[in-house]
């Protein structure tokens, strides 16, 4: 016979962490609907503009320097009068930093490693591919979460409080505490993040079904 030791049954609390990943084909997409097609630019004292090269392609992949999370190899055509219409391989290294306070995944680190052949072309536009790819990169993979988790949580409690149907006769009713982004991982097909539920409540069964 089981013995109850615990009379008193009520919502009861639960902290979950869940695993998501997200394909770098994804983030890949993201990334050339951002930059394809930019001018990488420098500005003078005087306000004057000189065009060094644009975007041909950009991608996104594990990198194999331990050192750094991911690669980003960076195609760019050069625009200068001296270099003209020559195709320039970079290799753009970035190490990604979370801030749980923040709720933000940011990058944190980076190199730039010139792929091409020509010493030249590679010594006069890497300083400027270097400074402005940076800021681009800081500025479109600075991944903000809050906004969006307090939205999704907003939206669930909304519906736990008026009973979510998890099945025919089975209902969630609760209150969702916290939702946050816990940890990243950069693997090799995709990038890993860890959200972190706590919540509180409990499953109702309004009907039965027999067999």
């Amino acid at each position: 016979m089981m013995t109850d030791t615990n009379p008193n049954i009520s919502e009861a609390d639960f902290d979950i962490t869940i695993p998501i990943k997200i394909g770098y084909p994804a983030l890949n997409d993201f990334l050339k609907q951002k930059l394809v097609g930019e001018i990488i630019s420098k500005e003078n004292e005087e306000g004057e503009k000189s065009n060094y090269a644009q975007i041909l392609d950009i991608t996104i992949e594990k990198s194999d320097n331990p050192e750094y999370d991911l690669c980003l190899p960076v195609t760019v055509q050069t625009l200068t009068s001296f270099f003209k219409n020559k195709q320039v391989k970079f290799l753009f290294y970035a190490s990604l930093h979370l801030d749980r306070e923040l709720q933000k995944i940011e990058l944190a680190n980076y190199e730039i490693d010139g792929q091409n052949n020509n010493w030249l072309v590679n010594q006069a536009l890497e300083t400027v591919v270097n400074k402005w790819l940076y800021a681009k990169l800081k500025e479109k993979m600075n991944f903000n979460f809050m906004p969006q988790l307090e939205e999704q949580m907003n939206s669930l409690n909304s519906k736990l409080e008026n009973k979510i149907e998890a099945k025919e006769g089975i209902n969630l009713i609760g209150f969702l505490e916290d939702l946050e982004v816990a940890q990243f991982m950069a693997d090799e097909n995709d990038l890993w993040i860890s959200m972190r539920l706590k919540a509180n409540g409990v499953v109702e069964i309004d009907k039965i079904k027999l067999p």
